[in-house]
C-alpha cells in the first residue's frame, strides 16, 4: 500500500512536470501580439536548459504512463502485480532528472555568480532552473525508488552531457558565430580555458548521476 501511494505522488509530480514544460515552452513561441510563430522562440531551442526541461518532460510522461498502469492494476486488487517500475522507462527517467539536474547546479554555482541570480530565477527560468529540476529529483530520488537502479547507469545518464557536450564544442568552437554557429552563450570558453570547464563539467556530472542513483537507492 505505501509503494502505490509513493507511486500516486510521483504520479502528480510527473504530470505537473509535463504541464508546468509544455506551457513554459509554448510560451517561447507567443509574440507580444499574443500569436504564436517558430521563429519567435526558436533560438529558445539551442539551450541545454530548454533541451534538458523538454527531455525531462517527455521522460517523465513515459514513467507516468507507467505508473497509470501499475496504480490501475493495483485498484483492481491483481494480487500479481508487483509495485515496481520497468527498469527500462525509470532509467529514461533518471537520465532526463540527470540532465535537468545539471541545468540546475550549473545555474546555481556558475551561471548564478557569472550572470547573476535574478536573471536565472526569474519569470519562465524559474521553472526550467529550479522548480522542474527539483521535482524531476524528488519524484525519482523518493516516490520512484520501489525499483532499485544499478551504478552502472551512471554512465547511460552521461548521454545529454556528452551530446550536448559535442554539438556546443562543434557550433561554439570549429563554427563559430560567424560561420553559422553559435556565441560562447554560457561563458565556458571565456580566456581559451574550455577544457578547464570540460573537466569541471564532466566531474560534477559524473557526480550528480552517482548522487541521484544512491540516494534513489537507498
Amino acid at each position: 500500500m505505501f509503494a502505490t501511494s509513493r507511486l500516486a505522488v510521483a504520479l502528480a509530480i510527473n504530470t505537473v512536470i509535463v504541464i508546468s514544460t509544455f506551457i513554459v515552452v509554448l510560451r517561447f513561441f507567443k509574440t507580444e501580439e499574443g500569436k504564436y510563430r517558430w521563429t519567435q522562440g526558436r533560438d529558445k531551442l539551442k539551450f541545454f536548459t530548454t533541451q534538458s526541461n523538454i527531455f525531462v518532460a517527455i521522460t517523465a510522461l513515459v514513467i507516468a504512463a507507467c505508473e497509470i498502469v501499475i496504480l490501475i492494476k493495483s485498484l483492481a486488487k491483481d494480487s500479481s502485480v508487483a509495485v515496481a517500475l520497468p527498469v527500462i522507462p525509470l532509467v529514461f527517467k533518471y537520465t532526463g532528472t540527470a540532465a535537468v539536474a545539471l541545468t540546475m547546479f550549473t545555474v546555481i554555482f556558475f551561471l548564478g555568480p557569472t550572470q547573476g541570480y535574478k536573471e536565472m530565477f526569474s519569470g519562465k527560468s524559474f521553472f526550467t532552473h529550479l522548480a522542474n529540476p527539483l521535482l524531476a529529483i524528488i519524484s525519482f530520488c523518493f516516490f520512484e525508488n520501489v525499483t532499485e537502479l544499478s551504478l552502472l547507469w551512471a554512465i547511460v545518464a552521461l548521454l545529454p552531457f556528452a551530446i550536448y557536450g559535442m554539438l556546443y564544442y562543434r557550433k561554439v568552437m570549429v563554427l563559430g558565430p560567424l560561420n553559422g554557429g553559435w556565441e560562447d552563450f554560457y561563458g565556458f570558453n571565456v580566456h581559451d580555458r574550455w577544457k578547464i570547464s570540460l573537466i569541471v563539467s564532466l566531474t560534477g556530472t559524473i557526480i550528480i548521476n552517482i548522487v541521484l542513483l544512491i540516494i534513489h537507492n537507498k
